[in-house]
């Protein structure tokens, strides 16, 4: 019988979101002090991007930084894909080969394929990117490259669709940010309900196992929305980048907002919000936190940030004026304030998945109590053996978490099962040694 419910978990392995808002208190990172740079770095050049660069991806490979950046001959117009490098991140050389993808011969991306969102794992390159047919539906597709200069799109593509009539995201849906975990493809995505211009934005959350097949989070799109009346970014949310600082396991998302259209002059701005588990986001109180420069300089409106978190310091690229691509810089800067806030009380039980997951040797996992409650969380190995008893007793109202050190446990799966009255569930870890 154990060994039959423990099949059944693990043949439910997939990322599950909690119900809970953040846990608090807990470490921030403050990183709203942003330094600019020899900005801007990347401008518009010949042909094919005569008119704009930006919406970018960026990864630090071979002692370089490579760039993967929209561009377009005219506001309306065909967008393609190009490659660039650098040794600093500010002075860039344009790939001779440009653009390394142009749109498709498919109705889905016959007018434009264009911000990339570029993962390498191991030897392979993975570019998420928005395309948009005559008819300007937005929708995300798949490529894949051995270089990162020659791309090939997949033949299922689109492999994120926009939502049914009435949903947040039944306008369009393009290219957020994607992280990989080693078991899980995340992405953020941006959504609207009625098409630029006409409404807001928002950003959504799906997950995948294999980065083709997705699977948005209905219980909590839009996990990020626009502000409420008055704020900054209250008229919508858009273009995000998303980072896990694991030294101090939170997600940071780096989001521009409070405006629609992205070529609106004056009212744009990049703000920041923190989350422990990709779900649940709490912005900062000091957003914007770059915002834009006088009217009459190059960046007018700064929007579309990507930031890459290496060698201590985080580091960003944005679009400026919807022209231009600029560079910025913070240190990242361990702090004692509970950046999250307070998290309201419990409403349900829940068991959240460990984080990180695979995960060598700790692990941490959080639950939800709605009320004073005997609890037991135990971790089994694959014969249903029990190993280890983290959680007998009773245990407070409220959202708790437990570190799991696996020392001593040899490399495989293992399942962690959490029992309070007659709420039970199990899920899988796994120990990569």
């Amino acid at each position: 019988m154990k060994r039959m419910m423990f099949r059944i978990v693990a043949a439910r392995m997939m990322f599950v979101g909690a119900l809970l808002a953040l846990f608090a208190p807990a470490r921030g990172v403050a990183q709203i002090t942003w330094t600019n740079r020899s900005s801007p770095v990347l401008g518009p050049g010949p042909g094919w991007e005569s008119s704009w660069v930006g919406f970018v991806s960026v990864i630090y490979e071979n002692s370089q930084y490579v760039m993967w950046y929209s561009g377009a001959e005219n506001l309306n117009g065909v967008a393609s894909v190009g490659r660039a490098t650098s040794p600093d991140g500010q002075v860039w050389t344009k790939d001779t080969l440009n653009p390394v993808m142009g749109h498709g011969s498919s109705a889905w991306d016959a007018k434009a394929a264009w911000i990339p969102k570029v993962l390498k794992i191991g030897n392979s390159y993975t570019m998420w990117f928005t395309g948009s047919n005559s008819s300007d539906l937005w929708q995300i597709g798949r490529a894949t490259s051995t270089n990162g200069r020659v791309w090939v799109q997949d033949t299922t593509n689109p492999v994120i669709r926009v939502g049914a009539s009435g949903q947040w995201d039944a306008a369009l849906v393009h290219t957020g940010s994607v992280l990989f975990d080693g078991t899980t493809y995340r992405m953020w995505y941006t959504g609207m309900s009625q098409g630029y211009g006409k409404g807001s934005a928002g950003i959504g959350l799906a997950t995948s196992a294999d980065g083709i097949h997705w699977v948005k989070d209905t219980l909590d799109n839009p996990v990020l929305s626009a502000g409420s009346a008055g704020a900054w970014d209250h008229d919508g949310v858009g273009e995000c980048s998303v980072v896990y600082d694991s030294a101090n396991p939170h997600y940071l998302m780096f989001y521009d907002g409070n405006e629609v259209d992205y070529f609106q002059a004056g009212t744009s701005g990049i703000g920041y919000a923190s989350s422990l588990d990709g779900i649940h986001w709490v912005k900062s109180a000091g957003n914007p936190v770059l915002a834009n420069n006088l009217p009459g300089s190059w960046n007018t409106v700064v929007n579309a940030p990507f930031v890459l978190l290496r060698d201590s310091t985080f580091h960003m690229w944005y679009g400026g004026s919807g022209t231009y691509m600029g560079y910025a810089t913070s240190p990242r800067v361990l702090t004692g304030v509970a950046e999250y806030g307070d998290a309201p009380a419990a409403r349900d039980f829940h068991l959240q998945q460990n984080y990180p997951n695979p995960f060598n040797p700790t692990t941490t996992i959080r639950y939800a109590v709605p009320q004073r409650s005997l609890v037991t969380l135990t971790v089994f190995n694959m014969l249903g053996q029990q190993v280890a008893t983290l959680v007998n007793g009773d245990v407070e109202a409220g959202y708790h978490e437990v570190r799991f050190d696996a020392a001593g446990l040899a490399s495989g799966a293992y399942f962690y099962r959490m029992q309070a009255g007659s709420y039970v569930d199990t899920k899988e870890l796994l120990l990569i040694r």
